[in-house]
């Protein structure tokens, strides 16, 4: 859910219930965010939970992203998991020992969302080459 800050915004007003509104207001304290981003990113995840049921919301060290539901796999790497396996979904679920349905779930999700998934992919394999780079060199440090 990479959102640019330059990107334009609309007005919105919303009503909430003052308990709810105090909670907002102490969750964004607690994790650093303004208000109306953390709003915001409710009201996103909340519709994509909407749309996918079996897609939830996790935070990590690339930022929050969208899973799978009961398991810790992130959608772009169920994703990667059927392209490996030929395109064939039916032959990933076999491999990761997952319900197909679920694995149909993660390549909705995909359509829907594919640049954002696509992002993900690409930063994953620059982090995972950078650190396979960075091992590399220190076994030739030790050689």
């Amino acid at each position: 859910m990479a959102r640019g800050s330059g990107e334009p915004r609309a007005a919105f007003s919303a009503r909430f219930r003052p308990e709810t509104l105090a909670h907002l207001r102490e969750r964004a304290d607690r994790v650093g965010s303004t208000q109306t981003t953390l709003a915001e990113r409710y009201v996103e995840e909340g519709i994509r939970m909407d749309e996918h049921p079996l897609i939830y919301f996790r935070d990590g060290a690339g930022g929050r992203r969208p899973a799978l539901m009961g398991t810790r796999l992130d959608v772009w790497q169920v994703v990667e998991t059927i392209r490996q396996n030929n395109n064939s979904v039916a032959d990933a679920a076999d491999y990761l020992r997952l319900p197909q349905s679920h694995l149909e779930a993660c390549a909705a999700y995909y359509v829907d969302y594919q640049d954002e998934t696509d992002d993900w992919t690409q930063r994953e394999r620059e982090a995972a080459d950078a650190a396979e780079n960075a091992w590399r060199r220190r076994q030739e440090m030790f050689a």
